[in-house]
C-alpha cells in the first residue's frame, strides 16, 4: 500500500505514522539487497559530474526583449530556485559546477561575483569551451534555457519563459 494514499480522515503526520507502522508497516523486509550485488565500477571511483549552468535565461531573468547580449541590463534579475538549484548541487562530493555563457568567460565570471556564487563555482567557462570541459569529467549535464541546446551528455531545459 502506498504512503501517498487518499485518507478521508485527517491525522496529523505523527499519528498517520504509527498507524502505518501498526498496520502496514508489519513482517520482514525482502527486497533488502547486500551492497555488494549492487552495480558497482570497475576501478572503485566515483563518476565525474559536472553541472554546467547557463546564465541568460538560466540563473538570471532577463528584463528587456531588445537587450544586448552578453551586457548586464537594468531588467535583469536572479532565478532565485535555479541558483539554490546550484548550490546544493555544489555540495555533492562526485558534482563539480561550471557556469557558462554563449557572452564568453568574463560575463559567466561578471554574473557569478554579482550573483555571490563564486564558492560554489568550480569553474567559469564560455560555451565555446564544452568539448573541453567534456573531456574532464565521465558525465556532463547542461542546465539551459534554450530548447535545441545539446551541449551536454543529458540536457535539461528549464521552465523560465
Amino acid at each position: 500500500m502506498s504512503l501517498f494514499k487518499s485518507e478521508t480522515t485527517h491525522k496529523s503526520g505523527a499519528d498517520y505514522l504509527v498507524a502505518l507502522s501498526d498496520k502496514e508497516m508489519t513482517g520482514t523486509a525482502i527486497d533488502m539487497v547486500k551492497p555488494t550485488a549492487l552495480p558497482r565500477s570497475d576501478d572503485g571511483k566515483m563518476q565525474r559530474i559536472i553541472f554546467a549552468f547557463d546564465i541568460d535565461g538560466t540563473l538570471i531573468k532577463n528584463g528587456s526583449t531588445d537587450r544586448q547580449h552578453g551586457l548586464v541590463n537594468d531588467g535583469d534579475v536572479p532565478i532565485v530556485h535555479q541558483i539554490n538549484t546550484l548550490i546544493v548541487l555544489s555540495t555533492y562530493k562526485n558534482i563539480r559546477i561550471v557556469v557558462w555563457s554563449g557572452g564568453g568567460k568574463q560575463y559567466a565570471e561578471m554574473w557569478g561575483k554579482r550573483l555571490c556564487i563564486d564558492t560554489y563555482v568550480w569553474k567559469y567557462a564560455s560555451k565555446l569551451e564544452y568539448k573541453e570541459i567534456k573531456a574532464q569529467c565521465d558525465l556532463l549535464i547542461a542546465v539551459d534555457d534554450i530548447q535545441s541546446t545539446w551541449l551536454g551528455d543529458v540536457n535539461l531545459i528549464v521552465r523560465e519563459k
